[in-house]
C-alpha cells in the first residue's frame, strides 16, 4: 500500500526576535513498506543550549532505530503484534543510548565555547545531555498497523475511518512549561507508547508550538485532518501558515511530520 509523508520546522517569532535558531526538528522517512515520522523539541531554557543540536540528533536516530529494528526483526506489524509493549521499550532504549553516544561524538568535534562553559559552571557543572535537552514524538506504520511512541509535550493526532482523535495516552506531570525530556535521569520510564493494528488514514506529529496556538482541541483536530490531506505542491503555504500562527499565537518554533496512506 503506498505511504506518503513530509515534514516541516519554522522558526517562532519571538527566536526571531531574540537571533536564536530554530531548536525544534522534523523528519520522514518512506519507504515501500514503511513510513515514520519523528519530531522534537529542543527545550528553549539557558542550560539547554544545544538543544537545537539535541533535536536534530533525536529526530534522525529515532528513525533510525525503528529502521534497524525492523531490518534485525521482520515487518512492523509482525514485530508489535506479539508484544507491543515489549518492542516499544527495547525501541525507547535504543533512542536513548544513541542520543547520547551522538552527544558525546557532538562534544568531542565541537567543544564547549567560552561562553557555554560559563553557563555550565553557573549551574555547576551541567551534564551532556542537559545541555543537548530535547522532547521526542515518534510514528510508524507499514499500513497494517501503526505504532506510536512519545517523551515530553507535542500532539500526536490520529485519523481512522473519519475520526481524528489523541491515541496516546496522556502524562499527567506535563503542566504548563514542566515536561518530561530525553535528558531526564529515568528517561525509560517516560516514555508513552501505543499500537494499533488495523489501517489508519494518517498521523500528525507536531510540536507544542503548534496547538498552543490553537483556541480549542476541536480546532486543533480539524487542522490535523486539513494538514494530512495537503499535496507536496501546497507545503510553501503551509510553511507560511505556521509561521503566521507562531506570531499570532505561541510565538514559540512549530514544527509538523505526518505520514498517511495514498488515496
Amino acid at each position: 500500500m503506498p505511504l506518503r509523508g513530509f515534514a516541516v520546522s519554522v522558526r517562532g517569532a519571538s527566536h526571531e526576535k531574540s537571533g536564536l535558531p530554530c531548536q525544534d526538528s522534523a523528519r520522514v522517512y518512506i519507504s515501500d513498506s514503511l513510513a515514520i515520522a519523528a519530531v522534537s523539541d529542543g527545550h528553549g531554557s539557558e542550560k539547554h543550549f544545544r538543544s537545537a543540536s539535541g533535536s536534530e540528533m533525536a529526530a534522525r536516530i529515532a528513525i533510525r532505530s525503528v529502521t534497524d529494528f525492523c531490518e534485525r526483526n521482520g515487518s512492523l506489524t509482525a514485530i508489535f503484534a506479539e508484544n507491543p509493549e515489549n518492542a516499544a521499550r527495547r525501541i525507547s532504549a535504543n533512542i536513548i543510548c544513541s542520543w547520547n553516544d551522538e552527544i558525546a561524538a557532538h562534544l568531542r568535534f565541537s567543544p564547549l565555547t567560552e561562553r557555554e562553559r560559563e553557563i555550565s559552571e553557573k549551574y555547576g557543572g551541567l551534564p551532556p545531555e542537559i545541555m543537548y535537552g530535547a522532547t521526542l514524538i515518534l510514528a510508524a506504520t507499514d499500513g497494517n498497523s501503526t505504532f506510536g511512541l512519545q517523551i515530553g509535550d507535542g500532539s500526536f493526532t490520529l485519523e481512522c475511518g473519519g475520526l481524528v482523535e489523541f491515541p496516546m495516552p496522556e502524562d499527567e506531570r506535563l503542566m504548563g512549561s514542566l515536561t518530561t525530556s530525553l535528558c531526564d535521569n529515568d528517561a525509560i520510564s517516560s516514555f508513552r507508547s501505543f499500537y494499533l493494528p488495523g489501517r489508519v488514514g494518517s498521523v500528525m506529529l507536531s510540536s507544542d508550538g503548534l496547538i498552543n496556538s490553537f483556541v480549542s482541541r476541536e480546532d486543533f483536530l480539524s487542522f490535523s485532518r486539513r494538514t494530512a490531506a495537503l499535496s507536496d505542491e501546497e507545503l510553501p503555504a503551509l510553511e507560511e501558515h505556521l509561521k503566521e500562527r507562531s506570531r499570532c499565537g505561541s510565538q514559540d518554533d512549530i514544527s509538523v511530520a505526518v505520514i498517511a496512506l495514498s488515496s
